[in-house]
């Protein structure tokens, strides 16, 4: 079995074998309109796989005891969810559920 990194540029090359505009995705045939579609799909579930990592990663280097030392701290945010906010542009609440995962 493939490694995740190895899924994801495959499922990103399948998406951008699609097209580069809205008339290339609007020419292509119905079954490849929704080969496409699940493409896009597995992509962005491996994608969110490595928000979830990635969130993880910036918690733990953003941890309490850590203090001013932090990750979060060091870049000026009270808590690794603030942090990722502003970097995501994401919500409040998506941030929280990305340092949960």
């Amino acid at each position: 079995m493939d490694s995740p990194a190895e899924q994801l540029r495959q499922a990103a090359d399948a998406v951008a074998r699609l097209g580069c505009s809205s008339a290339d995705l609007e020419a292509l045939p119905d079954t490849v309109v929704l080969t496409g579609q699940r493409e896009i799909a597995k992509a962005r579930r491996l994608l969110e796989v490595y928000a979830a990592w990635m969130a993880a990663t910036i918690a733990d280097r953003s941890r309490p005891e850590l203090g001013h030392s932090g990750l979060a701290a060091q870049q000026g945010f009270l808590s690794p969810e603030a942090m990722i906010q502003k970097v995501t542009g994401s919500s409040k609440n998506e941030a929280f559920k990305l340092v949960a995962v």
